[in-house]
């Protein structure tokens, strides 16, 4: 029995130690959101930015816009996992990657929290026009690829060897396709449905 406990203890372990280390990170993701929520708040009305916004979006719903550049879209959505998998190749990591997720978090909530409250019901949709189809697809790989490299950095602090490339290959690949499948819908998908957005509630 004694055996079997310890056995079980082992497996465990490492198992509640990863279960920690996200919460660690959701933690971050959660604060800095909800910072960025507050601050969007403090800067109370702002007609010229508003008027811009109004402008810029009936601009759009007159077919105007014609989506980002393929590379802009690369950039824009593989940046935040690439400094993620960076950072988990130092020990720094384990202090930039809580960092990461929060700042994340603020940037993501600042823009949908201003949005909606210059704009109301109209400046919500708009945001998951812009903003929802690659965040369900983008925010998932960055908590998948911040995870591994959190690990990695508290191994490098603890003066462990890393793990093989193998035991990373199946995790990092899917991420990998997961980034492909976003920059593919904001290319297609992400200006047909911001268009339409913004032809249904702003154009006069």
């Amino acid at each position: 029995m004694t055996v079997r406990r310890m056995g079980s203890r082992l497996k465990a372990t490492p198992i509640r130690a990863g279960l920690t280390q996200l919460a660690i990170l959701g933690i971050c993701f959660m604060v800095g959101g909800l910072v960025g929520f507050l601050f969007s708040g403090w800067g109370g009305d702002n007609p010229e930015l508003l008027d811009y916004l109004r402008h810029y979006f009936k601009t759009v719903s007159q077919g105007s816009w014609a989506g980002p550049s393929l590379w802009l879209s690369i950039w824009e959505l593989t940046r935040w996992p690439l400094a993620a998998f960076l950072l988990g190749s130092t020990a720094f990591g384990v202090l930039g990657l809580p960092i990461l997720l929060g700042t994340r978090g603020f940037l993501l909530t600042f823009s949908t929290a201003t949005f909606a409250r210059l704009l109301g019901l109209p400046g919500i949709m708009v945001s998951l026009a812009v903003f929802g189809i690659t965040v369900f697809v983008t925010v998932p790989v960055l908590f998948a690829v911040s995870f591994d490299a959190f690990g990695q950095s508290l191994g490098r602090l603890a003066g462990e060897r890393p793990p093989a490339w193998s035991q990373r290959t199946q995790t990092l690949s899917l991420c990998v396709g997961l980034l492909a499948l976003a920059v593919a819908l904001q290319q297609t998908l992400m200006p047909v449905l911001f268009t339409a957005v913004c032809t249904r509630l702003f154009i006069i």
